[in-house]
């Protein structure tokens, strides 16, 4: 096992070969980095996506009109879109 990930506890983790039954044991079932054991704080969750140019493009430009990064903005608009 990488030293960079820790398996799903045995309480979490579907029976072998089914599916998640719901969202919420889908997300217990993620790998966490080992430094998110234990009584450490919880280390944000780096997410790659790739973005046609234009779109990249019109993004930038929307962060620089208010003044954020492109990172904070994305943060913002996903934040919003949860409730």
């Amino acid at each position: 096992m990488s030293k960079f990930k820790i398996g799903p506890s045995a309480a979490s983790k579907p029976a072998s070969g089914s599916a998640p039954a719901t969202a919420e044991e889908f997300a217990a079932g993620a790998a966490m980095v080992q430094s998110q054991a234990g009584s450490r704080p919880v280390k944000p969750v780096r997410l790659n996506l790739d973005l046609d140019p234009d779109t990249h493009r019109r993004l930038k430009i929307r962060a620089v009109e208010s003044g954020t990064s492109i990172a904070q903005l994305v943060r913002e608009l996903i934040a919003r879109e949860l409730g």
